[in-house]
């Protein structure tokens, strides 16, 4: 008798793991990279006037994330997510007050935001949702005094809220690929939008 109680005690236990993954409510954890182009309007940063010239160059934006994708109603789609990033954006502004021209220019430096996903999942495999958030950016200012030539740096922090769209597939039991657009309402007009292709794995 007590060899046979022993001998459950060690099935359940082996059984229990693989229980659990097909319970319909245990939250899923996942991790992945992901690596886009990014656009960023030019701003003032700050300085008086009015902007007669701008530059905006498309960057390559890159990162990482980790995210809980979350039980929903039957062939819904939820999911929260922390990410973190770089980007090789930068633009360039000429801001004109009162006859005196500054040239400002930007370079985007690290990133992060939080953002929930909501959607549904019609087909094996597959989500498409909607992207809500916050999130945001650190960015490295150069102004030069076009008069005189001199220049002074600063940086400065463009946060706002998130908002977007996106599509998920999984192509193995923990692996999925996914593409996203993402528009953050940053102020100061710089506004940036990013267009990611990541990979995720779950475990």
């Amino acid at each position: 008798m007590k060899y046979a109680a022993i001998s459950l005690l060690m099935a359940a236990a082996v059984s229990a793991p693989a229980h659990a993954q097909s319970l319909p409510f245990i939250p899923d954890i996942y991790m992945g990279l992901e690596a886009g182009t990014g656009e960023r309007s030019a701003s003032r940063f700050g300085e008086p006037g009015t902007i007669t010239a701008s530059d905006e160059s498309n960057g390559v934006d890159y990162g990482a994330f980790v995210g809980v994708e979350l039980p929903v109603f039957p062939l819904g789609y939820m999911a929260v997510e922390a990410n973190i990033g770089d980007s090789t954006g930068e633009t360039t502004a000429i801001v004109s007050n009162n006859g005196n021209d500054r040239e400002v220019r930007s370079q985007a430096r690290f990133n992060w935001s939080g953002t929930a996903r909501l959607g549904l999942a019609p087909l094996p495999g597959f989500a498409a949702y909607g992207i809500a958030g916050y999130g945001g950016e650190q960015v490295d200012i150069t102004v030069t005094d076009l008069a005189t030539g001199a220049t002074f740096d600063a940086d400065d922090s463009m946060d706002g809220i998130i908002y977007g769209l996106g599509a998920r597939y999984m192509v193995g039991r923990d692996i999925g690929i996914r593409a996203e657009y993402r528009h953050r309402e940053a102020s100061g007009a710089y506004d940036p939008e990013q267009f990611m292709i990541g990979a995720t794995v779950g475990f």
